[in-house]
């Protein structure tokens, strides 16, 4: 008799056979057939796809009923068949259910495997225990296992490392960032593999941030997959009917998170959602030439330390006719600066080229932080710009009793212009692929609230990075062009609009202009 399963000729033959194809291995080694009542479903030979090309990385937002947790018994066993000594590792926010879905997956995968007449043999070399799965003698070289790692203690998880090692993480959507990190950082040989599954619950984290920052479609590493359960044979007609009764909409966020699979366009807490900013990437100028318009130069100095971003942005805009009111149309039409490496010399320097480029425009800077040093240096050399100052409350007596500060004030009417479409982008910065990509990011995870004035507030910096979501940089210069008391000069000089300020300096030119002829 043979002890090892290296040592079989045929082991070579089955591995050459199944090595990179998931779906064979489950159609005719697991008899996942019509004939035998449950076939391999579209979404599943999808995943199947995805997870056997080597050194992989695939997320899955997925509903109920579309076969993940068999999916996950089929590729631990495949994974543990046909890989020599490899090890996989499972991990979730809570890890026995976890182990009592998967090790019951992978028991029924034996056991088919087992009334395989042409591969019954394999089953013969899997041990199955409470905690471990495992090849008959490789005790600890070749198994599947399941652990988890408190929240401020991510290292629990750590240790595991191989040619062959595969981490998969379920309800990933609940696990912290922290944890995530220490999984996927043990993923340091060329043929590792990660899958990461979950109902997409929230639009922050690491779960999220696959599905697009992270993306493959937007540079990353990761394919995101969206099961759908309305698309899958395993979710019965009657169960969907349910849900829209007790949901009441398909857009409802919790049928998109539990039926669709979907992120929700969680309104209740984002002032914007992924729709939103989609519709108005694809808006054509809502600032014409025929329209009165004039330009503003928006600054967030980062930190030259590589966590925030300096950010320019310029706008030309004009406060004109919406439905009776008159609105600020805004249209984006430069990001000359996006770096968390610009030091004060380069950001002045930009500033000064974008200043010249766009005479007369309105520059709005802010002055907290590391802007201060650069405020001072600018008001020396004589530049005439506005602050933000925007934790203040508003100066508009109205306006203080709908808005907490400055900041609320402002990135409330921005996100009313993008809503209302008087709010849109330039060709040119649409080709700006990573400032667009972190741009969606930071506009998509806005969070408000009402105090107990019922004002609308803007969620501190401080607790956004709590909850996962960092500085909004780009978002921020974006907000400032909608504050309080910032005006405009026409760029043509018809019809005026700007400070008075900004208005004696035109009447003193045209004068001068006058008395020299």
């Amino acid at each position: 008799m043979v002890d090892s399963l290296l040592e079989l000729p045929e082991w070579l033959e089955v591995c050459d056979r199944y090595r990179y194809d998931i779906t064979r291995f489950a159609v005719e080694a697991l008899d996942m057939t019509i004939e035998a009542g449950q076939a391999v479903t579209p979404q599943q030979e999808l995943l199947f796809e995805s997870i056997q090309i080597p050194s992989s990385r695939t997320s899955v937002a997925s509903g109920h009923g579309t076969g993940k947790s068999r999916s996950a018994g089929i590729i631990a066993l495949w994974h543990l068949l046909f890989y020599p000594e490899s090890v996989m590792l499972f991990t979730a926010p809570q890890i026995g259910q976890l182990r009592t879905v998967v090790w019951k997956e992978i028991n029924i995968c034996i056991q088919r495997l087992r009334n395989n007449p042409a591969l019954g043999w394999l089953a013969d070399f899997v041990v199955v225990l409470a905690e471990k799965i495992y090849i008959k003698g490789f005790k600890d070289t070749w198994f599947v296992f399941a652990k988890t790692a408190p929240k401020h203690q991510p290292t629990n998880i750590a240790g595991q490392h191989g040619d062959h090692y595969m981490v998969w993480a379920d309800e990933a959507c609940g696990i912290d960032d922290a944890v995530m990190e220490v999984a996927i950082g043990a993923l340091t040989h060329e043929n590792n593999r990660a899958v990461l599954t979950s109902q997409p619950a929230t639009n922050t984290g690491f779960f999220y941030d696959t599905h697009h920052k992270l993306s493959y479609t937007n540079g990353g590493v990761w394919i995101s997959l969206e099961f759908n359960g309305e698309l899958s044979p395993l979710v019965s007609e009657s169960k969907l009917i349910e849900a829209l009764y007790q949901y009441g909409s398909r857009d409802h966020a919790g049928y998109m998170i539990r039926i669709r699979g979907k992120f929700p366009e969680l309104k209740g807490k984002f002032l914007l959602t992924r729709s939103e900013i989609t519709q108005m990437l694809k808006r054509k100028p809502v600032v014409t030439e025929d329209d009165e318009y004039g330009y503003i130069i928006t600054v967030d100095v980062g930190g030259d330390v590589g966590r925030d971003s300096s950010v320019i942005s310029v706008f030309k805009v004009v406060d004109k006719d919406y439905q009776g009111r008159i609105e600020r149309h805004a249209h984006l039409i430069d990001i000359p600066l996006f770096s968390n490496r610009a030091n004060i010399n380069e950001l002045k320097a930009k500033i000064y080229a974008t200043v010249a480029e766009y005479a007369g425009a309105t520059i709005v800077i802010d002055p907290m932080g590391a802007g201060m040093g650069l405020c001072q240096s600018l008001k020396a050399e004589g530049l005439y710009f506005e602050t933000v100052n925007w934790g203040v409350p508003c100066f508009n007596n109205n306006l203080k009793t709908l808005y907490f500060n400055k900041r609320a004030h402002a990135y409330v009417t921005m996100a009313k212009t993008v809503e209302r479409g008087i709010f849109s982008i330039a060709p040119k910065v649409r080709r700006m692929h990573q400032t667009i990509t972190n741009l969606e990011t930071q506009m998509s995870r806005l969070p408000y609230f009402f105090d107990e004035k019922s004002r609308w507030g803007i969620t501190s910096k401080k607790d956004m990075l709590k909850d996962g979501i960092t500085s909004p940089d780009i978002a921020d210069t974006f907000a400032f062009a909608f504050m309080e008391n910032i005006n405009y000069t026409p760029a043509n000089k018809v019809g005026f609009k700007g400070s008075d300020k900004d208005k004696q300096q035109w009447e003193d030119l045209d004068e001068l202009a006058e008395l020299m002829g």
